[in-house]
């Protein structure tokens, strides 16, 4: 009883190449731009600003620098504190949790307070 297989054997989510399409980033992202969109005027416009640079870097899939997607994680909480239940559920999502390195696990885990 030998088993042979032809190609990958996957126990999950198989995430494939190193390009993440547009819409794909529009789904994951889209509880974070609500909640950019709720916060207050005068911070919303610079959080959209970080919200558009993080999706330009998570875009680029495995060659996304986790050192610059952490970064942005951590300034849009900072901007918007209530936006953390959304960047987590996020980076929940096999898209974006496929491209999270230790850096931004590191970050997600500070923001939740663990």
């Amino acid at each position: 009883g030998g088993v042979t297989v032809g190609g990958d054997i996957v126990g999950r989510d198989k995430i494939v190449g190193t390009q993440i399409s547009q819409v794909q980033l529009d789904q994951a992202f889209r509880p974070l731009e609500e909640a950019v969109r709720a916060a207050t005027p005068e911070r919303q416009a610079e959080a959209m600003q970080k919200l558009k640079e993080l999706k330009t870097e998570a875009a680029k899939g495995k060659d996304a620098q986790d050192g610059v997607v952490a970064k942005l994680v951590k300034g849009l909480v900072g901007l918007i504190p209530s936006a953390v239940s959304a960047v987590v559920s996020a980076f929940a999502t096999p898209i974006l949790g496929g491209i999270a390195g230790p850096v931004t696990k590191y970050v997600l885990d500070e923001i939740q307070g663990k």
